[in-house]
């Protein structure tokens, strides 16, 4: 029987708290114990008094033990942890490594067995004259059982009346079953917290089968059987361990066929570009070896281009990433465009090229005397209408829908404006300039005239609320309907453009493959319930037509509250800023793990000056490139560039009310003015979601009204 080596999620969380010098003992150890585990020079001892039997110590040096598991029954050797010798012995001592009867799983967890644990999770006193109700008292342990819960564990479980009791809970129970727990306790139904966590097993568990648990989805979240080029990329960087580890709600969307489109909803931290990410790979890996398969993954901005085509290189073995091409929507459209010979030039909407703000200005010389309407309103309009329809003539105009407007105009006003709109697509055209949305449309009529075969197999679209219907209707273009076609990720919560779409009008029917994730990664509750509240009572659409809410989402991580710091002037501020920054650091925080972000640029290289004074080591995360973490220095983003990464610890400076919301946005419009609040909202709630650990918001003068209860 071949002989097959696993690998705990918490041994490589071990490895990164050894010292540097460890590390690189632990990584020559694991190398050469995934070659041969048998060999003569590991030396295996038995751990007399250890929570399982078949628990095992091997030498590192002479101060470091591993912990390994060596089932009785197969061939299977799992690494556990790793640590100083006392202290790998006393962790095995308190952990119990079992396949659970009913999902099948293997499940690492604090041993019931271990140091009298009946005197360390005693059940609570409760007084004869208070009544208090058992946060479980709806199930019964069997129902419990089947969700995970270790069978040692259902009388202290059972007993439990208050949350905050059951969250200390944490670091005892294995993970998918204090999640699944925490979702009863949060008020999901059970059945569809059972829909999430069943097992699915079609035969009865063998508990003694380590081998045929480790191929099931349950056990995949925790441990891996790993090869050598998967080896090395867990060893390189053992804190990135959602390169190898997924949850099993993220590995249904995965690794499967689906029959047509897919769109994936979670709020921020859930792994939505995580998902994103290894179902490029597994499709990627799918079609390995076939001559022209492709697989496009696509994005709003290049620089989550690039941050996704770091993290590709990271998960993807050289074929794979072959298979993939990683590039944002606007860049794919030029470089389209130029091998068709296009011969317009592409600007945007509010940029500074002087060609297109001559175009608009000899278009605004076309108002009509008649009606008070601002310049932004026409500029509004044809972004929002005229654009967004594709409207190109006086009656398609005059019967369009204007939803989102807040001004109204009857038939003779929208003649009365067809004027400016009329006058700035001839100007265009005689300019050589088009607009993104025109391009992607001139694509699409390449594509139809040339009938051009769709050029990819599938396509994958991380921050799909970010993108507009011209992009979505450009996609369905250029990938064949049918199975695993097209995957999206988004979250409107977290829309910081004002492009909003209808799936379902762009050819892309999602209907029955509409997915959530719930479980927050990446930041605290407490920061997570701070950010939420930046949204409360703001309705966001599911990206077709439909209504998504932060409801049903949680955090299994517990920290400090964020902290808000009011200060009276900008020096003042930074100082404070610079203070902590400072307390962090010696409390041994690596400033790479720090980042400070603003919503301006100006704002930004302002915080960067005293942090420079103050001889504090500083790296601006630049619009176009990834974060070299190689570079010391505390990182400086704009709110626009933090977006899909994420730090150990992030402020939040110039937090002011006149920032926060930005005043320079000019109009008259109720709903423009609404949506443009949303949009500061939505970048506040992203930059505060960058946060794992801790999270400072600082101002001088008035805080935003964001923030203000």
């Amino acid at each position: 029987m071949e002989i097959q080596v696993a690998i705990s999620q918490d041994f490589l969380t071990a490895i990164v708290r050894l010292p540097r010098a460890q590390q690189k003992k632990v990584n020559q150890f694991v190398s050469k114990f995934r070659n041969d585990p048998l060999s003569t020079g590991i030396n295996y001892e038995k751990i007399n008094d250890a929570a399982n039997t078949d628990m095992r110590s091997v030498r590192i040096d002479q101060a470091y033990r591993g912990i390994i598991l060596k089932p009785q029954k197969g061939n299977i050797y799992i690494l556990l942890w790793v640590d100083h010798h006392d202290e790998a012995y006393a962790w095995a001592r308190r952990h119990q490594c079992k396949i659970h009867p009913k999902t099948g799983a293997i499940q690492l967890y604090a041993s019931e067995l271990s140091d009298k644990a009946s005197q360390l999770f005693e059940k609570p006193q409760v007084k004869e004259e208070v009544v208090q109700t058992l946060l479980f008292e709806k199930y019964s342990s069997s129902q419990l059982i089947e969700l995970g819960l270790p069978v040692e564990y259902t009388d202290q479980i059972t007993s439990i009346t208050d949350m905050k009791v059951f969250e200390t809970y944490k670091d005892k129970l294995p993970n998918d079953a204090f999640e699944a727990l925490y979702f009863l306790a949060d008020k999901i139904p059970y059945e569809e917290v059972l829909e999430e966590y069943r097992s699915n097993l079609a035969d009865e568990v063998d508990t003694d089968d380590f081998a045929a648990a480790l191929i099931r989805e349950g056990s995949k979240r925790r441990f891996v059987i790993v090869d050598d080029e998967a080896l090395e990329r867990m060893l390189d960087a053992p804190l990135e361990r959602w390169r190898v580890f997924l949850h099993p709600s993220q590995r249904k969307l995965v690794e499967r066929d689906w029959n047509g489109p897919v769109r994936v909803l979670g709020g921020a931290g859930t792994g939505k570009t995580v998902a994103a990410i290894h179902r490029a790979k597994w499709l990627a890996a799918s079609i390995e070896g076939v001559n022209n398969k492709k697989v496009l993954f696509t994005t709003f901005t290049k620089n989550l281009a690039s941050d996704i085509s770091e993290h590709l290189a990271q998960v993807c073995s050289h074929n794979e990433l072959s298979a993939i091409e990683t590039i944002n929507i606007d860049s794919w459209v030029h470089k389209f465009l130029k091998r068709n010979d296009y011969n317009y030039n592409i600007v945007y909407p509010g940029d500074s090229n002087p060609k297109r703000a001559n175009c608009w200005k000899k278009a605004l010389d076309n108002k009509s005397p008649e009606l008070d309407l601002s310049d932004h309103f026409y500029e509004e309009e044809w972004k929002l209408v005229i654009q967004e329809q594709s409207i190109t003539d006086k009656a398609e105009y005059i019967r369009a829908k204007r939803n989102g407007r807040g001004t109204r105009l009857n038939r003779k006003e929208r003649l009365l404006s067809w004027g400016v709109f009329e006058e700035y697509l001839l100007q265009l055209n005689h300019g050589k300039i088009k607009e993104m949305p025109d391009a992607m449309r001139d694509c699409i009529a390449i594509i139809d005239s040339k009938k051009i075969k769709p050029m990819y197999d599938s396509i994958i679209i991380d921050e799909g609320q970010d993108m507009g219907s011209q992009a979505y209707e450009l996609i369905r273009r250029i990938v064949p309907e049918g199975k695993n076609d097209i995957f999206i990720v988004g979250d409107g919560h977290q829309r910081i453009y004002r492009n909003k779409v209808v799936l379902g009008r762009c050819g892309i029917n999602i209907v029955g493959r509409g997915r959530k994730l719930r479980v927050n990664y990446r930041t605290t509750e407490e920061t997570k319930k701070l950010a939420v509240s930046v949204l409360n009572n703001i309705p966001v659409d599911d990206l077709d037509n439909g209504e998504d809410t932060s409801n049903g989402y949680i955090s299994l991580m517990h920290g400090d509250a964020p902290e808000i710091i009011t200060t009276d002037s900008f020096t003042d501020e930074a100082d404070a800023v610079i203070e902590r920054i400072e307390q962090l650091e010696a409390a041994g925080a690596k400033l790479q793990d720090i980042c400070l972000v603003a919503r301006t640029k100006s704002l930004r290289d302002s915080f960067a000056q005293e942090l420079k004074k103050s001889g504090i080591n500083t790296y601006e995360v630049m619009a176009n490139g990834v974060d070299n973490r190689q570079h010391d220095g505390v990182r400086l983003a704009t709110m626009h560039r933090v977006k899909g990464l994420e730090f150990q610890n992030v402020f939040i400076a110039g937090c002011n009310q006149q920032t926060i919301p930005l005043k320079n946005f000019k109009s008259d419009d109720p709903v423009e003015l609404r949506e443009h609040e949303l949009s500061e909202r939505a970048l506040l709630h992203v930059a505060m979601t960058r946060a794992m650990r801790s999270l400072t918001i600082s101002c001088h003068g008035n805080l935003s009204k964001f923030l203000k209860s």
